[in-house]
């Protein structure tokens, strides 16, 4: 259910935000680089919670609580 490819979706996120602001940096646009890693946050975030909602939902399963 939750393995190393979860890792690797987090960390190809970050990668490909670091290149992305990396770029903007280059091309003088700062204020689409705070964008962007907000952006690859929320994402993150996203991806946590879904996550922290299955743990829930198995945690009330094995529990049976309802």
């Amino acid at each position: 259910m939750f393995g190393v490819e979860i890792i690797f979706k987090i960390a190809g996120i970050g990668i490909i935000i670091a290149i992305v602001n990396q770029v903007l940096k280059k091309v003088d646009r700062e204020e689409l680089t705070t964008l962007t890693t907000l952006a690859g946050m929320v994402m993150v975030l996203l991806i946590v919670v879904d996550m922290v909602a299955q743990l829930f939902g198995t945690l009330r399963n094995l529990f049976g609580l309802y």
